[in-house]
């Protein structure tokens, strides 16, 4: 279970540093934009898009890192007052729902990728791929990292210590 939970640990650490050079580069691209617009009155022809698709990815890749770091917005009064085995039936069932929404983003995003991803982006030669694969990959991070959780809770293996975040 160690070994699965350092590769769980390298694979949540390569999605929040991809997350994070997506988010920088959106910053950079809508700066530029902003300067090019009003400082030169001129855009680059991809300065729409390529930031839309930078959000998207932040955002799939934003949630399926909150999903192991258990930091999504809930209600936890019922959760937090129960002790004992209903609370870990609760947080079963609770991950089991993560793991369905998982495999729904996971199963339609394929299909949806599919369908659509030979599509080309308005304003570059590349094809859609790059922006309906974020929902497939998405939902996968999203089960690995609930079954990692409910691995850990019924074997009552410790992780290891959490890496300082990226972003703090």
């Amino acid at each position: 279970m160690a070994l699965f939970n350092r590769f769980v640990d390298a694979v949540v650490w390569l999605v929040r540093a991809v997350a994070l050079c997506q988010a920088t580069a959106l910053f950079v691209i809508i700066i530029v934009t902003v300067a090019m617009r009003y400082g030169f009155n001129n855009v680059l022809a991809w300065s729409e898009e390529v930031p839309r698709y930078l959000l998207i990815w932040v955002g799939f890749l934003g949630a399926a890192a909150g999903v192991d770091a258990k930091d999504h917005v809930a209600f936890t009064l019922v959760h937090d007052s129960l002790k004992g085995i209903a609370h870990r039936l609760l947080s079963t069932f609770l991950d089991l729902g993560i793991i369905a929404f998982g495999a729904v983003l996971l199963v339609y995003g394929i299909e949806l990728t599919e369908r659509f991803g030979g599509d080309y982006m308005t304003s570059l030669p590349y094809t859609n791929v790059w922006f309906y694969t974020a929902a497939p990959v998405s939902g996968g991070l999203m089960m690995l990292f609930a079954v990692r959780n409910q691995l850990n809770a019924w074997l009552g293996t410790e992780r290891a210590v959490p890496p300082t975040p990226l972003y703090e």
